[in-house]
């Protein structure tokens, strides 16, 4: 069950129809663990984009409670309303349905491609025509990417799984984002290369549910991350993870 918490209205906060009710509950944040973007650790939720949020959050005086869950369950959970928050999606129509894609910045997001060595060499999106290419389940690329018919994609649950089924030869390709990307290779040590083609960078977005009482906190939210980058919090907690 999910915890509920009473909060009194914090002093030069707005007021309006919805805030009560978004206040009387802790918000409920989801998504997968993508180091370095979202990590979930004993000590509490953390990463780049859940540092932002954090930081975000306790300015406004939000309580949040964080789950890590499956990109495709999160999902789900968001379009149901049995989750408030969600922290990196690319925008997609389908998506847009379901949730509000706020103005709360996020930095933009490189995609490469990782295969084993000597390998043919990927520069265009026309060489990866004939591949077998590992995706995250529940996860988008950019437009052009995810509407090549022409493209063979396998979806797997995690990077990881992804990673060492490259290694073993049983697909060809990975396709994820370029940061997490090498932050994965380093730590798994495998033999993989990065290949030249890049994608276009992505915008990553804070969304909210369009049945959580929370979308009526969208202004304060997106204020609360201007300011983080007027005072320089928000390019401080950047540097974290470069």
């Amino acid at each position: 069950m999910r915890r509920r918490t009473l909060l009194m209205l914090a002093p030069g906060l707005p007021f309006y129809p919805g805030a009560l009710q978004a206040r009387s509950r802790t918000a409920l944040v989801v998504g997968s663990a993508d180091p370095p973007y979202r990590i979930f650790a004993p000590s509490g939720a953390t990463g780049l984009y859940y540092d932002l949020l954090n930081e975000a959050a306790s300015r406004l005086a939000w309580p949040l409670r964080y789950e890590e869950t499956p990109s495709a369950r999160a999902l789900r959970m968001m379009e149901l309303g049995e989750a408030d928050l969600m922290v990196g999606p690319f925008r997609s129509p389908e998506r847009e349905r379901f949730m509000i894609y706020t103005q709360a910045p996020l930095p933009p997001v490189a995609i490469a491609f990782y295969t084993r060595p000597f390998a043919p060499v990927i520069k265009a999106p026309d060489d990866l025509l004939g591949l077998r290419i590992a995706v995250h389940r529940g996860k988008r690329y950019g437009p052009e990417f995810d509407g090549d018919a022409r493209l063979s994609r396998h979806a797997l649950n995690n990077y990881r799984t992804a990673f060492e089924m490259v290694v073993r030869g049983r697909l060809d390709v990975v396709v994820i984002p370029e940061l997490q990307g090498d932050l994965l290779q380093q730590e798994l040590q495998l033999e993989l290369v990065k290949q030249p083609l890049r994608m276009a960078a992505q915008q990553a977005h804070v969304v909210l549910s369009r049945r959580s009482p929370w979308q009526n906190r969208q202004v304060d939210l997106e204020r609360a991350f201007r300011a983080m980058r007027e005072d320089g919090s928000w390019q401080a907690i950047l540097q974290r993870y470069r």
